[in-house]
């Protein structure tokens, strides 16, 4: 699974672009829209970094509203739409209704994915889900975000984990088997 490419089909936003890990340029800049991407996978990055221990996935798999969420992913969210906003140039009420709208479209969505589960399974379901989703983030982060600084977590500044081939693949998957929560 995709998460980063379903949530942007579900929200219907512009194709997420791949970032080029050398020269972290996009790979078609013609229709690259840095809002949507910047947006998108800050949330999504946020929400990682927030579900790294099943306690706290549970915690964030009870939530019942899209602000709720934003609030517990985002310790400080005034600092993370000012960095969206000086990364695109765009104003910060422009930059703040795009966050809204992405974190209410994932809240529908995981709703919609977690229908007839019981509560346990949800919190499980959540965790293991964004675990694995860790390398399909990176792979949309543009480095001038700066979101390792942000989130305080220096593995999203690291060019390394972003990597693709057949030897990054295979340690990416050793990654993921050790991080399964801090």
């Amino acid at each position: 699974m995709n998460l980063p490419q379903q949530l942007q089909e579900y929200l219907n936003y512009p194709k997420l672009q791949l970032i080029d890990a050398n020269s972290s340029l996009p790979e078609d800049e013609l229709i690259f829209d840095p809002l949507t991407q910047a947006v998108l996978i800050t949330f999504l990055a946020g929400l990682f970094k927030a579900t790294r221990s099943k306690e706290a996935a549970a915690v964030i798999s009870t939530h019942v509203n899209a602000q709720q969420l934003l609030a517990d992913i985002f310790i400080n969210e005034d600092d993370v739409i000012n960095t969206i906003t000086a990364y695109c140039n765009q104003p910060y009420s422009v930059v703040k209704e795009k966050l809204d709208e992405t974190s209410t479209g994932y809240f529908a969505f995981v709703q919609l994915q977690l229908q007839g589960t019981d509560e346990i399974k949800k919190e499980d379901y959540l965790h293991n889900l964004m675990t694995a989703q860790r390398n399909e983030i990176l792979k949309y982060l543009h480095p001038n975000l700066k979101l390792g600084d942000l989130l305080n977590d220096q593995a999203l500044e690291d060019n390394t984990n972003k990597m693709e081939g057949p030897i990054s693949s295979l340690m990416h998957k050793i990654e993921n088997a050790f991080s399964k929560s801090d």
